[in-house]
């Protein structure tokens, strides 16, 4: 519009300006300043028009904020935080149920677990059963609605909520990587390890041997979010720097979750065997190499609906047990092998 009408003007001062000239009231050269004069007038307001696009971009921009700034807060932190106790354990949840903003019926309801040191519990069910928001409840980004939630004997609630990350930590599917090297992007979980304790974390995570084939080791760039990795790398590498942070209790959520079901496996193997020895709440909702762990415990609707050890509970029937067979049938699907006769049984152990 702004360049519409400065052409207009320009036409109209031309018109004008030759109308002067044959009536000898203007001579030619200043003809040729009566038509340039609108060209420099308009150049005053030649930004208007980005202007008003910027205009329109931060109007959007500052509604997405606001939508922030406004919404309800997840978390309450305590004015003046309780001491720190001298160790998480035991870790107890009782009768616990949470319920996110708006929710009509808690993501969470009446739920129990009691972790003690180098304990390992698998969490699985559906999705939308419950497993991430027990997650969020744990590394307190969540409040609890009903319940109890203690670490080393200290109601969560009482605790900062970046004292209680200190204990709890998370290796989540979504796992940001930063467009650094890997060194920096292990260096995350703590400043001054040195590259022999990188290493160490990249053995057990499964990745020390890829890493040392590269032609820049440790300084590697992965690009931005780990564009230059795989699927499975990219997780490998949350977990070993997971690992180098050395968080008493490690939160897995779903971390084999978009990788090929080969990958998600080998993945899953991995994980349970470098969390070896070190307390673990492993959510998943495959369930390959759960016989490793030492309680299952099986979500539905926010409530525990089966719990257990995993050969007790594949062995009965029940809510594990038909998970068995249904993903054991969507492998076959898959991997294009015909489905098995009606009389046979679906369900193989372990």
């Amino acid at each position: 519009l702004s360049a519409l009408v400065c052409g207009l003007t320009v036409v109209a001062a031309a018109w004008v300006g030759v109308q002067a000239v044959r009536d000898g009231r203007l001579d030619g050269v200043a003809l040729a300043v009566v038509v340039l004069t609108p060209l420099a007038a308009f150049e005053a307001v030649t930004g208007l028009p980005l202007a008003a696009q910027y205009r329109r971009r931060v109007r959007h921009s500052a509604e997405r904020v606001f939508e922030v700034l406004d919404a309800p807060v997840p978390v309450h932190e305590p004015a003046v935080p309780a001491a720190l106790p001298a160790g998480p354990f035991p870790l107890e949840l009782a009768g616990l149920s949470a319920r996110y903003a708006g929710q009509e019926r808690p993501a969470l309801d009446g739920f129990a677990l009691t972790l003690d040191a180098g304990r390992r519990v698998a969490v699985v069910g559906a999705s939308g059963s419950g497993k991430t928001t027990l997650a969020q409840v744990l590394l307190r980004f969540l409040d609890t609605e009903a319940g109890t939630y203690r670490i080393g004997g200290v109601p969560a609630g009482e605790l900062d909520g970046d004292d209680v990350r200190r204990f709890v930590g998370l290796c989540a599917q979504d796992a940001h990587l930063f467009d650094s090297s890997l060194r920096e992007n292990l260096r995350l979980a703590r400043p001054d390890a040195g590259d022999g304790e990188l290493r160490e974390a990249l053995r057990r995570a499964r990745l020390l041997d890829w890493v040392d084939g590269l032609p820049d080791g440790l300084d590697t760039l992965v690009g931005e979010h780990g564009s230059k990795l795989s699927g499975g790398q990219r997780q490998r590498l949350a977990l070993a720097r997971a690992l180098l942070a050395d968080f008493p209790v490690l939160v897995l959520d779903e971390p084999a979750e978009h990788l090929d079901l080969a990958t998600a496996d080998a993945l899953t193997d991995d994980l349970l065997r470098a969390t070896e020895g070190r307390t673990t709440v492993l959510i998943t909702h495959r369930l390959h190499g759960l016989d490793a762990v030492d309680e299952v415990v099986v979500l539905d609707g926010g409530r525990a609906v089966q719990r257990g050890p995993y050969a007790e509970l594949a062995a009965e029937d029940g809510p594990l047990r038909r998970m068995l067979e249904q993903e054991r049938a969507a492998d076959l699907l898959l991997a294009g092998a015909a489905p098995l006769p009606p009389d046979r049984p679906t369900f193989l152990s372990k």
